[in-house]
């Protein structure tokens, strides 16, 4: 049977999870949801069509058009990619379940080159959009200061706001901004931050640097706990919006600065630690926090730790949960750069144009080699099942539902191990 022909059987199903998808990660109401139902019903029928013919290009085609509708909308750019996130995930996941073999493998390669390439398009229109009308979410494409911001330097919001980003040159800054929140990492958030990259990325950017806006004490609170499975399901599975950040994070093909003024909580611990390099003040501390809540951290997440501090440090930081801060930080070599305040932007901004001046193709394929040597350890497919099967223990027990519900509650949780 064609894979195309499984698809179409499975239309409805998978419309149907991909909106139950969007509607747990963006809490939407009827009228938006039945909107969205549209979109990815669209979206559906156009992939199966790629998926039929082999081809790409209508997707492409189809993607250049709806950002133009979307952009003319008022849509946030985050919006748009989540709904290509969704709909691949929930189709990665009924392909692997339906198809076996070299049939499964060259299925999902097609898939993923199919959305892969409609989100290319989608974000490529939306700068040239940006560029010449103003910028997603009704912002100026440009942002003048007091005479002497440069033409060079194009602003643009994601995430409904939540997140926005300016180019200096060839380096592009992204700001969290969610400061009612405290910049704590939603899936809007998240998605937010994938297409802000790829609208870096089509720009020829060749740095990046993270940030917080100014005046934040808190540079990420990280996951949001609001939206965490409630049990009987893997809490960091690989297609949480968390996870999807991350990889974009390492696979971005420029250096990607963290500049840290604040404390950085659980998951956005991972995110700095999946940026290339970390620029600090004195205010910065990190914890990672997954056993206040009694949540099975996942192996992935584990090897970023490991691919940048020693076991024992690792251990005391997950199993205390206590935050380190940034003098101790620089020691463990968490942090590159630890300098003042008043001179943290400047530092890291020239930092980050050092780098832009480098050769671009050697520090993207370098920058590639240390990810796959780093990120890609071997590991027997039955130590794999055991410690699944080990988490799965956590996520399904009362300990992991305490926790959460202790969070919720703003109270001390009371574990039992059971």
């Amino acid at each position: 049977m064609e894979t195309s022909d499984i698809l179409a059987e499975a239309r409805d199903r998978v419309v149907d999870e991909a909106v139950a998808e969007l509607e747990q990660r963006h809490s939407r109401n009827k009228a938006t949801t039945t909107e969205g139902r549209r979109h990815l019903e669209d979206l559906f029928q156009l992939v199966v069509r790629c998926v039929s013919e082999g081809d790409a290009d209508p997707i492409i085609a189809s993607s250049h058009q709806l950002a133009a509708d979307r952009f003319a909308a008022g849509s946030d750019i985050g919006e748009v990619q989540g709904e290509f996130n969704v709909l691949e995930e929930v189709l990665w996941r009924e392909l692997a379940d339906t198809l076996a073999g070299d049939q499964r493998v060259e299925a999902l390669e097609l898939l993923s080159a199919i959305l892969g390439a409609g989100r290319d398009a989608l974000a490529r229109s939306y700068v040239t959009l940006a560029g010449a009308n103003g910028a997603a979410g009704g912002q100026p494409a440009y942002q003048q200061g007091d005479g002497d911001a440069g033409p060079d330097e194009q602003a643009g919001t994601f995430a409904g706001g939540q997140l926005r980003t300016e180019i200096l040159g060839k380096v592009g800054v992204i700001t969290l901004d969610d400061k009612r929140r405290r910049n704590s990492i939603s899936a809007r958030l998240a998605n937010g931050i994938i297409a802000a990259l790829e609208s870096l990325q089509a720009q020829d950017i060749r740095a990046v640097v993270v940030r917080a806006a100014e005046g934040m004490s808190v540079w990420s609170s990280g996951r949001d706990i609001t939206e965490l499975p409630r049990g009987r399901r893997d809490p960091l599975a690989y297609n949480d919006p968390l996870e999807e950040m991350l990889r974009a994070i390492r696979i971005f093909p420029a250096p990607i600065v963290a500049m840290v003024h604040g404390s950085v909580w659980g998951g956005a611990f991972d995110l700095v630690l999946s940026c290339d390099i970390v620029i600090a003040d004195e205010t910065a501390a990190f914890a990672i926090t997954p056993a206040n809540l009694g949540l099975p951290y996942n192996t992935t997440g584990l090897l970023h730790f490991l691919g940048r501090l020693p076991i024992n440090l690792i251990k005391e930081m997950f199993f205390t949960a206590e935050p380190v801060d940034a003098r101790k930080a620089k020691d463990w070599l968490v942090v590159n750069h630890l300098v003042d305040a008043a001179e943290l932007e400047s530092f890291t901004l020239e930092l980050a144009t050092k780098m832009a001046s480098k050769s671009p193709l050697a520090i993207t394929v370098i920058k590639e080699q240390l990810r796959v040597l780093n990120d890609y350890q071997p590991i027997a497919a039955q130590v794999y099942e055991r410690i699944q099967g080990l988490r799965r223990e956590a996520y399904d027990s009362s300990d992991y539902l305490e926790g959460l519900n202790a969070f919720a509650e703003k109270r001390q949780p009371i574990f039992r191990g059971a």
